[in-house]
C-alpha cells in the first residue's frame, strides 16, 4: 500500500464494488487466486516472474542525474551542483575535441627531422702484404692460392642515439633508404664481376622480401685502391618527390611534396586565381603557368589535371658519398672510414604516446559509470525525502483531515488489489488480515501488472 499521500479521486456512490483486473502476464485467465498454505513454495508463474525481475536488475538503465526543480527550490546548495554539471559538459566537450585532433594528427603523420650518420669503411683480406709471412722461400711456385680481396660496409646511426645501448625496438639502418647504389671506378676487363652494386628495399618477383639489417657490405676481389661513389635513396612515407621546374614555379618554388600536396597546392592556385569555370565547375581555364605545365591546353578537367601531374615528379635526388677503397697496410692499421650527415624524417615518438592515450581512452569507463549511478541514487533518496516532507507538512498543516484522505486513498488502492474478491470493509479493519498470504500474492500480482 502505498506510504505517501494521493490525490482524492471521485468515488463511487456504493460502499462496496467489485474491480476486475487488468490483464497482464502474470497470471493466466482463471479462478481468483486463493491464499497458500503457510510453508508452501509459491506457484510457478511467481517463481518465473521473480526470476525475471532479477534479471531486469542487470540491465543498464539511463541514470538521471538532476535534480528535480522542486527539489532545488528547497535546496540553496543545489545551485553548486548546477554549477558542476556545467563544468562537466564544458570538460566533455573539450576531451572530445581534442581527441579529434589526436586522431586528425596520427591521420596526416607525425615527423620529425633527424640527423643519420653514415658510417663507410672498408676492410681487406688475403692482400700481399698479409700473405708474405706465408710464402714457402724453398718452394718453386710462390703462388699460395690466396685470393685478394676487400669488402665495404655502410652502416649508420641517428646522430642522438647511444650505440653502446641495445634496443629491440630500434629502427634498421637499411630501413631508411629505398635503394643503396655504389658505383666502382676500375677497368671493366679486369673485373667483369660488374663495377655496379645496387641494394633495393623491394625484393625482385619471386624472390623473398628484403629484411631490415644493420648493414650493407659488398665484397670485391682486388689488390689495389678503388675510387666509389656511393647514392643514397631516401624512403619516405607517404612518398616524396622532386617537382620539375614548371611545376616548382606554379606552387611558389617548392622543390618537394608528396602527391597529395600536389594536387591540394594545385586547387588553391585554381581557386586563388578563379579559374574554374563558372557554367561547368568540373573544368578548369588554364592560365600562362598553367600551361607551361600542361602541355599548352587550354581547358581540362580536374581528373585530368591529376593525371597530366605524373611526368612533373620525379625521384627525389639522391645523397652521394664519395669514398676511396683503401688496401694497404697504413689504411688498415689506422682504420679506413668516414663519416656523412643527412637529415632524414621519422615518426615522431609523440605518435606512440598518443597511439596509446587513444587505445586506453575509455578504461576509466566502468569507474566513470559506478559513480554516476551513484549520483543517480542520491538524487532518488533526495526525491524521496522530499515525499516525505511533502507528507509531514500535510499532515502537520491539517491532521484530521489528511488521515481521512489518506485512510480512503489506501481503500482505493486495496480494492484495486483485491481484484475479483469482495471488499470487506470490517475484515480490513483487523491486523491479521494484512498478514495473509492471499494479500501478498495479489499485491504481487498487482505490482507485476503495472510493468
Amino acid at each position: 500500500m502505498s506510504y505517501y499521500p494521493q490525490q482524492p479521486s471521485r468515488q463511487s456512490s456504493r460502499p462496496h464494488r467489485k474491480v476486475t483486473q487488468k490483464p497482464g502476464p502474470y497470471p493466466p485467465q482463471g479462478p481468483p487466486a486463493v491464499g497458500l498454505p503457510h510453508g508452501a513454495p509459491p506457484p510457478v508463474h511467481i517463481q518465473q516472474a521473480q526470476t525475471q525481475q532479477i534479471d531486469k536488475r542487470f540491465v543498464r538503465r539511463p541514470v538521471e542525474r538532476n535534480i528535480p526543480p522542486k527539489v532545488e527550490a528547497l535546496i540553496p546548495e543545489a545551485k553548486l551542483y548546477k554549477d558542476l554539471q556545467e563544468v562537466e559538459q564544458r570538460m566533455d566537450a573539450t576531451i572530445s575535441r581534442k581527441r579529434l585532433d589526436v586522431e586528425d594528427m596520427l591521420a596526416k603523420g607525425t615527423k620529425e627531422r633527424r640527423k643519420l650518420q653514415l658510417i663507410i669503411s672498408n676492410s681487406a683480406v688475403d692482400q700481399p702484404w698479409q700473405t708474405v709471412d706465408r710464402l714457402d722461400e724453398n718452394a718453386f711456385d710462390f703462388d699460395i692460392g690466396a685470393i685478394p680481396s676487400w669488402t665495404i660496409r655502410i652502416e649508420g646511426r641517428l646522430a642522438d642515439e647511444d650505440s653502446s645501448v641495445e634496443d629491440l625496438n630500434r629502427r634498421k639502418f637499411t630501413s631508411y633508404f629505398q635503394s643503396i647504389a655504389v658505383e666502382l671506378d676500375r677497368s671493366k676487363e679486369l673485373y667483369p664481376e660488374g663495377n655496379v652494386v645496387v641494394w633495393n628495399s623491394q625484393a625482385k618477383p619471386g624472390m623473398p622480401p628484403q629484411q631490415p639489417s644493420d648493414s650493407v657490405e659488398i665484397k670485391r676481389k682486388g689488390d689495389s685502391d678503388v675510387n666509389s661513389r656511393i647514392s643514397f635513396y631516401l624512403a619516405t612515407s607517404p612518398e616524396r618527390y622532386k617537382m620539375s621546374p614548371a611545376l616548382s614555379n606554379v606552387l611558389g618554388g617548392l622543390q618537394e611534396q608528396t602527391r597529395q600536396e600536389v594536387v591540394m597546392g594545385l586547387w588553391q592556385y585554381v581557386k586563388y586565381h578563379g579559374l574554374q569555370d563558372p557554367d561547368e565547375k568540373r573544368s578548369i581555364n588554364l592560365d600562362d603557368a598553367l600551361r607551361e605545365v600542361f602541355n599548352n591546353q587550354d581547358r581540362l578537367s580536374f581528373a585530368q589535371l591529376i593525371d597530366y601531374v605524373g611526368p612533373h615528379l620525379l625521384p627525389l635526388d639522391p645523397t652521394i658519398v664519395d669514398f676511396t677503397v683503401r688496401v694497404d697496410k697504413d689504411a688498415m692499421a689506422r682504420g679506413n672510414e668516414i663519416t656523412h650527415e643527412i637529415f632524414v624524417e621519422i615518426d615522431s615518438p609523440q605518435r606512440q604516446r598518443l597511439q596509446n592515450v587513444l587505445a586506453n581512452w575509455h578504461d576509466n569507463q566502468d569507474e566513470i559509470h559506478a559513480m554516476d549511478e551513484q549520483i543517480g541514487l542520491t538524487i532518488q533518496e533526495l526525491a524521496n525525502s522530499k515525499l516525505r516532507r511533502d507528507f509531514f507538512t500535510q499532515m502537520s498543516s491539517d491532521p484530521s483531515g489528511f488521515i481521512n484522505r489518506w485512510i480512503g486513498s489506501q481503500a482505493r488502492d486495496l480494492e484495486i488489489v483485491l481484484g475479483d474478491k469482495e471488499f470487506q470493509s470490517e475484515e480490513v479493519r483487523r491486523a491479521g488480515y494484512y498478514q495473509s498470504e492471499d494479500l501478498k500474492e495479489s499485491i504481487f500480482l498487482l505490482v507485476n501488472s503495472r510493468k
